[in-house]
């Protein structure tokens, strides 16, 4: 019985063993840390972080267990919408389906853009855009009337384009596993396509972005333009309109989908909901369009504001939104493009 007993005791001390050498290898490997760690991601968002984007971007962390310490989601599918957010020390990530016609507050959906430079089109045929810091891309639901987007905020102001790439392809594949989570159906993007964010300015004459086309013989103090590569499927695009001299100009901008939502719950223009087009209770050169366009859900909607309060040119700002709105609309295949009426 003595020796039945002392092997009894010598297994269990080995199963033991066993258990604390796995337990070892499990918490300091690396194989056992890349476990951890994408167990940890499959416990936010629902599973929609991709595990081999999220590392190439924020490597092994050292505790897998505190990568990626904040999450936080509302929403449900029954109550037609879902929204999550996930933060480290260098990346704050969402991800949302949000329908056509949300009447919720999407500031948080989709974090205002705070850099710089201006969001330069993804490429690639994704619905997307980035300026260094906010990289942002939208999945149209063809059998929702719905879209999903996700966006990420670097703290870093200015990461090189080797940071972006990663982060736009952290992006486009956290909006592809949200999309099949969901029960999205929608068309992705190809390979991303990163340029560098836009910060230069030009002259007028020599714009061929998104300031191209506008009327400026009919302001000709306006001696310099801030632009972008013109894109037919970013869901935001920005021309920047200056007077040196006087530090007067105006902002021109267009958003579609979700962005066009965005703005229109967002703005101090309460008649910007009501209306199609028209202008500004405040100030007379602030004017808005809008058209519909396919497979983006809302209403895009095109504005132009003035950059100081003392641009005073309305003839002008009536003419060049017209002009933006229109090229922005072709681009996009849109439609029933409703213009300001005339004065």
């Amino acid at each position: 019985m003595r020796g039945i007993r002392r092997w009894a005791w010598v297994g269990a001390l080995a199963v033991v063993l066993a258990l604390l050498g796995g337990y070892g290898w499990y918490r300091l490997s690396d194989t056992g840390k890349r476990w951890r760690y994408e167990d940890k991601l499959e416990s936010y968002c629902g599973g929609v972080l991709p595990y081999e984007e999220a590392v190439a971007l924020t490597g092994l962390p050292s505790d897998p267990a505190t990568g990626l310490p904040h999450d936080v989601g509302e929403g449900t599918p029954k109550q037609g919408y879902d929204f999550c957010w996930v933060e480290s020390m260098d990346i704050v990530v969402t991800a949302a389906r949000i329908p056509n016609s949300a009447p919720i507050d999407l500031k948080f959906y989709l974090p205002r853009l705070r850099a710089k430079a201006l969001p330069t089109p993804m490429g690639g045929g994704w619905r997307g855009f980035t300026d260094g810091v906010n990289t942002a891309v939208v999945l149209p639901c063809t059998n929702q009337d719905r879209a999903i987007t996700a966006t990420a905020q670097l703290t870093e102001e200015e990461p090189n384009k080797s940071v972006s790439r990663r982060v736009a392809e952290l992006v486009t594949a956290t909006a592809v596993n949200a999309a099949d989570r969901w029960g999205c159906e929608s068309k992705p993007g190809a390979r991303v396509q990163v340029a560098d964010p836009v910060s230069g300015s030009s002259t007028p004459q020599e714009a061929n972005g998104t300031c191209a086309g506008l009327p400026w013989a009919r302001d000709q103090q306006i001696d310099t333009v801030t632009e972008t590569p013109a894109d037919q499927f970013a869901p935001s695009a920005v021309c920047l309109l200056d007077d040196e001299g006087t530090d007067d100009g105006y902002r021109l901008e267009a958003s579609f989908g979700p962005y066009a939502l965005r703005e229109r719950n967002d703005s101090l223009h309460s008649r910007l909901n009501a209306k199609p087009a028209g202008s500004g209770e405040e100030t007379e050169e602030f004017f808005w369009a809008s058209a519909d366009c396919p497979g983006d859900g809302p209403r895009a909607l095109f504005q132009i504001s003035p950059q100081s309060a003392t641009s005073d040119n309305p003839s002008f700002a009536r003419a060049a939104l017209a002009a933006f709105a229109k090229r922005a609309a072709e681009r996009h295949d849109c439609t029933d493009l409703q213009l300001p009426p005339a004065p």
